[in-house]
């Protein structure tokens, strides 16, 4: 990001809120705190760097240290209330200390979880509510690339980098552990820079969006391969998925490509800071950093998180009257994509172990008419392979980036299960028992066909209010303007404000001071597209269709 970086910072990203500092209110969604807890700061397998050395950084600016709250909180990211034993250096939610080494001699390493890009902290009329499992308001590229620029500044600062070594050594400083420290810190420098390379955003992406996928296939093709003519743009996120429901769902991206929660969930660890042994000269091929046991226990948790239900004596109350119609109009207009309770369930049948789930809505990404850069990134995408790919891969020198993807990540998460040695039962339970009847009679996993890869979620709307801005790349600041003709949408909003919509439901999105400005002209941003019914509906009707909303 660089200079561009810098100049966002100018303009300013989001001052320490009120929101993210102050005692919230929690909604009952079947969570103890205890719970809260574990799923906010258990690591996963992200290994960021040496936390040591995270404490120790100075920000870009020199004004503070990095890991400090107010900096964390400027990117969106939700500070700790309280003290808990997972969380020993007071670290915003989704930090995590990795029990393995962040490098030789230099302690644990710290790294992120999906908690960070999954826990929402909004606002009532000002007063903070905390949403477990929302999309988050985290600028995550903006971090990233701040984090890099901080790190090559403290190697070649000499200033910089002494108040750096006294920090990470204390009594132990002398001049030759000042000397190992700066040998080790300049290997890692060289590779955070280049991993800030292949993540820097071509599109930025502001507050809760990243292009997740293009990011992870990045770090397993570019980084993991070593194989540098991967590398392919970073130019289309999409908003971060809610996570209630996601242990029930058929599939739960966006792209409904991952069917498996502990190849969905390792494939987040692999994109943010984790690593997979991919290049033969790394040994141990298919090796990685992944925690199978922490996924699998977070997954566990999912199970019991229950979506957000509007409270009316802290939101306002419903009118039941428009509601009744509003599910009218919805049942007639929407529901045939958007699956609500009670749930349509897949075909039992025609899983292998008779299992069926929440099916979602699929949708041709032609056909809805949205931005179309996410599903083209995916399609268009090819991969080269190398002498640890290859093999699983047909042998083919390149195949499509998908299937790249949902090769590696299931043989680093095999390699995994191999090595702790779990046994087939258990392996077919932490796959989500998401396996079809083959025509041998064996179980084949989930996995896209052609039409899958055009094909775009129409997801549940449970605890829609708390989900926005709307549509996959979150380009459509209120469901009431999604519920509109294009032409009445706004084509440029603000992201990152925290305040509730209650009326249009999503956020407050007016233009205001350290907000990120949403240009919907821009390829990746583009808001057109979702026009249903063809007829359109009149203002009281798209009313009432949110009010309907507000009781799921």
């Amino acid at each position: 990001m660089g200079t561009l970086a810098a100049g966002l910072l100018a303009i300013g990203l989001v001052a320490c809120d009120p929101a993210m500092t102050d005692e919230p209110v929690y909604l009952d969604q079947g969570w103890s705190e205890e719970l809260r807890q574990q799923f906010y700061f258990t690591p996963q397998g992200s290994r960021m760097m040496p936390n040591a050395w995270f404490r120790a950084l100075e920000t870009a600016t020199g004004d503070g240290r990095f890991s400090d709250p107010a900096n964390l909180a400027r990117y969106g990211l939700i500070a700790a209330v309280g003290e808990h034993e997972l969380n020993p250096d007071g670290y915003p939610v989704g930090f995590a200390i990795d029990p393995a080494p962040g490098a030789p001699g230099v302690g644990p390493a710290v790294g992120l979880t999906c908690a960070a890009c999954h826990t929402s902290s909004v606002t009532v009329q000002g007063r903070s509510v905390r949403i477990d499992g929302a999309p988050a308001h985290f600028d995550f590229d903006s971090f990233f690339q701040d984090l890099a620029r901080a790190v090559q500044l403290t190697l070649v600062d000499e200033e910089r980098f002494e108040r750096f070594a006294g920090a990470v050594l204390g009594d132990t400083l002398t001049p030759e552990t000042a000397a190992r420290l700066k040998s080790g810190f300049a290997a890692f420098q060289v590779d955070f820079t280049a991993e800030a390379a292949l993540r820097r955003p071509a599109l930025q992406s502001g507050y809760g969006r990243v292009d997740a996928l293009t990011q992870i296939v990045n770090s397993l093709a570019v980084r993991d391969q070593n194989v540098t003519a991967n590398l392919f743009p970073v130019e289309a996120p999409t908003s971060y998925p809610a996570l209630w429901l996601a242990p029930h769902l058929e599939f739960v991206q966006w792209s409904p490509i991952a069917a498996s929660p502990i190849g969905r969930n390792s494939g987040e660890v692999l994109g943010v800071f984790g690593h997979a042994n991919l290049n033969a000269a790394a040994g141990d091929p298919y090796g990685s950093t992944i925690l199978l046991d922490e996924l699998a226990a977070m997954e566990a948790w999912l199970t019991d998180l229950a979506p957000p239900a509007w409270d009316p004596e802290l939101m306002g109350q419903i009118d039941s009257d428009k509601a009744t119609e509003g599910k009218e109009l919805f049942d007639k207009n929407c529901a045939g994509c958007h699956n609500m309770p009670p749930y349509r369930r897949t075909d039992p049948a025609r899983n292998f172990f008779g299992k069926d789930f929440i099916e979602i809505g699929r949708v041709n990404y032609r056909a809805v008419g949205t931005d179309p850069a996410y599903i083209e990134s995916l399609l268009f995408r090819l991969v080269r392979t190398n002498d640890v790919t290859a093999p699983g891969l047909g042998d083919h020198p390149v195949v499509p980036a998908a299937r790249f993807f949902l090769s590696t990540v299931s043989r680093v998460v095999g390699k995994a299960m191999a090595d702790q040695g779990i046994g087939q039962d258990q392996q077919a339970a932490l796959h989500g028992f998401r396996f079809s009847k083959g025509d041998d009679g064996k179980p084949v996993p989930y996995g896209p066909g052609k039409e899958t890869l055009a094909e775009l979620k129409a997801p549940t709307l449970a605890g829609v209010w708390a989900t926005g801005p709307y549509l996959h790349n979150g380009s459509v600041p209120t469901v009431y303007e999604l519920l509109s003709p294009v032409s009445e949408r706004r084509a440029v909003f603000w992201t990152g404000g925290r305040e509730i919509d209650r009326e249009r439901l999503g956020f407050v999105s007016d233009e205001a001071a350290g907000l990120f400005r949403f240009d919907t002209a821009l390829r990746g941003n583009g808001n057109m597209g979702h026009e249903y019914p063809k007829d359109g509906l009149t203002p009281d009707q798209r009313l009432a269709i949110i009010e309907y909303l507000k009781t799921q």
